[in-house]
């Protein structure tokens, strides 16, 4: 399995070449149909050769092309069932902040939702929890790792590849996401994605990471009392 990423907007979008086509993980902003699909050309592959669309979640970063992508490719989308509400309606979606400056900006953000709204769409394919991804292509399963959103799922590889959207990202370093529906089960999938013991950690936002800053993070938090402002 090679793992190919590209920033289609402000998320990652990783492309998964397992010889006879290509699984793409999110889905990024609207209008990056056609420059994912420049870089699944680059690979070598046709548009007919996605077998899959899986978004992590259905926040307009991950989700915003996945209908364009649909289109012009013929794959299926998939997701969890519990982010269904958040690409149906085009209005920006964007759940509390972890702290005061970032709910703040999540109220912002809502007032200016107006300005790109989501293309919705009903996706194909229904994700569960440990549901494997064979028929697909891809050697790995479904992990449900809620708390940035109800529906948020991880993508685990066999060979120990971990794609955990937003429920951790890397960005000044590793830590929770700036949003969350909820602490609670945020914190506790951040155990479940540490209890994988993936070889490497891939995030929708900033650079993949060392199980060994995997295991850092959950220390800090540890220390911290389970507070992500520290």
């Amino acid at each position: 399995m090679e793992i190919h990423s590209l920033v289609a907007g402000i998320a990652n979008t990783f492309l998964l070449d397992e010889g006879r086509g290509v699984v793409v993980i999110d889905a990024g902003i609207p209008h990056q149909a056609r420059r994912i699909l420049s870089r699944v050309r680059a690979l070598g592959r046709s548009p007919r050769e996605v077998r899959l669309i899986i978004v992590t979640h259905g926040h307009i970063d991950h989700a915003g092309s996945a209908a364009a992508l649909r289109r012009l490719t013929g794959a299926p989308i998939a997701m969890h069932r519990a982010d269904a509400p958040l690409v149906a309606t085009p209005q920006l979606q964007v759940p509390p902040g972890r702290d005061a400056a970032t709910d703040a900006l999540a109220r912002l953000l809502r007032r200016l939702g107006w300005l790109v709204p989501l293309e919705t769409f009903s996706p194909d394919v229904w994700l569960e929890e440990g549901q494997s991804l064979r028929e697909f292509g891809v050697a790995g399963r479904v992990v449900h790792t809620p708390g940035h959103t109800d529906g948020s799922i991880s993508v685990a590889l066999d060979d120990g590849a971990l794609f955990v959207g937003d429920a951790i990202l890397n960005l000044a370093r590793v830590s929770f996401p700036l949003f969350w529906q909820d602490p609670a089960t945020a914190r506790a999938s951040a155990l479940k994605i540490q209890a994988l013991q993936p070889r490497c950690v891939y995030p929708a936002h900033g650079r993949a990471f060392t199980p060994a800053q995997l295991d850092a993070f959950i220390a800090r938090v540890a220390r911290n009392g389970g507070s992500p402002r520290r």
